[in-house]
């Protein structure tokens, strides 16, 4: 079976590229690369941060963060992806992490620009996967 390289998904012989990367299929995945060591900066981070969604989809994630830093809104998305990468549901249209999903969390002085923000690109997926009720 064919493997997408860059999402890691299986798919039927027939398919020969990745509908959701865009990228030829190989028969043998390359290892993953070792995680590189992250110098600890924690210190550095200023102000509280407050899980704001928690969202299925790697790309909606990358498209939350993406938006977001290009407005100069602190963001941190944790992935709760695991040691067996992700599952699909029904299909590489519905693909989970298996621990959980993407915590978007955004510091507290920003959320209300950053629901907005989010709101705008990912329309009705932002509002069923929003965890705080702005509305209080």
């Amino acid at each position: 079976m064919p493997f997408c390289p860059k999402c890691r998904y299986e798919y039927k012989p027939e398919i020969l590229i990745c509908p959701d990367c865009d990228v030829s299929l190989v028969d043998v995945l390359p290892p993953e690369p070792e995680a590189a060591e992250i110098p600890d900066k924690s210190d550095q981070i200023d102000g509280d941060w407050v899980p704001v969604a928690l969202l299925t989809s790697p790309q909606y994630a990358e498209m939350v963060e993406e938006a977001l830093r290009g407005k100069d809104i602190p963001v941190i998305i944790h992935s709760g992806a695991g040691h067996f990468g992700q599952i699909g549901a029904t299909g590489p249209g519905s693909m989970f992490s298996a621990s959980g999903g993407y915590l978007v969390l955004v510091n507290k002085d920003f959320i209300v620009e950053a629901d907005q923000e989010a709101s705008a690109i990912l329309g009705d997926v932002w509002e069923k996967s929003r965890l705080i009720d702005l509305d209080n």
